[in-house]
C-alpha cells in the first residue's frame, strides 16, 4: 500500500494528463480521411480525399457526447460517492465505466463503432467516467493530503489536465 502523498498524486496528475487527452481527442481525429470517409454522410467518393465526413450537425454531436456525459457524471458523481465512498467511485469511474488508463465499457464501444449512435454512446459513456473522477479526484487529492500541500498536488492535477488539452491540439 502507497503511503506517500506525492506518490498518490502522481498518479492523479498522470491520470490528469490523460483526461486532457480525452477530452480534445475530437480534434486530432475529425480531419483526417479515414474517419471522414468511414462516417461519411451520403455516398462515399472514389478518392479519399473527397470525403466530407459526417454533417456538421452531427460532428457537432458526436463531439458534444463527451462532455455531456461529463456534465452527467459530475452531476452523478456526489450521489456515487456517498454510497460507496470517494476512493470506490473513483474506482468505478476509472475501471469498471472507464476513462484514463483503463478505458474499458466506453473506448471499446468507440473502437468498436460501426455507425454514428454507436460512437456517441461510447463517448457518452467514457464522458460519463471522466465526470466521476474529474469530480472526485481533486477532493480525495485534498482530503489525503496535509494542509501545507493541499493546494499544490490539487493545482498540480488540474495543470496536467490543461496540459493535456494543449499537447492534443
Amino acid at each position: 500500500m502507497i503511503g506517500n502523498i506525492y506518490a498518490i498524486a502522481a498518479v492523479a496528475i498522470i491520470g490528469g494528463g490523460l483526461f486532457g487527452f480525452d477530452i480534445s481527442s475530437m480534434s486530432a481525429i475529425i480531419s483526417i480521411p479515414q474517419y471522414k470517409c468511414y462516417f461519411q454522410a451520403g455516398p462515399i467518393p472514389t478518392d479519399p480525399s473527397e470525403c466530407t465526413g459526417p454533417e456538421s450537425s452531427v460532428q457537432g454531436g458526436i463531439t458534444a457526447a463527451m462532455p455531456g456525459g461529463s456534465w452527467l457524471g459530475a452531476l452523478c458523481s456526489g450521489f456515487i460517492s456517498d454510497i460507496f465512498g470517494r476512493k470506490k467511485s473513483i474506482m468505478i469511474g476509472a475501471v469498471i465505466c472507464g476513462t484514463n488508463r483503463n478505458r474499458w465499457i466506453g473506448s471499446t464501444i468507440i473502437c468498436a463503432a460501426q455507425n454514428v449512435p454507436m460512437l456517441v454512446v461510447g463517448r457518452i459513456i467514457n464522458g460519463f467516467c471522466v465526470g466521476i473522477c474529474s469530480a472526485q479526484v481533486p477532493v480525495y487529492i485534498s482530503e489525503l493530503a496535509p494542509p501545507s500541500k493541499r493546494g499544490r498536488l490539487v493545482g498540480a492535477q488540474q495543470w496536467a489536465i490543461t496540459w493535456g488539452i494543449m499537447i492534443m491540439f
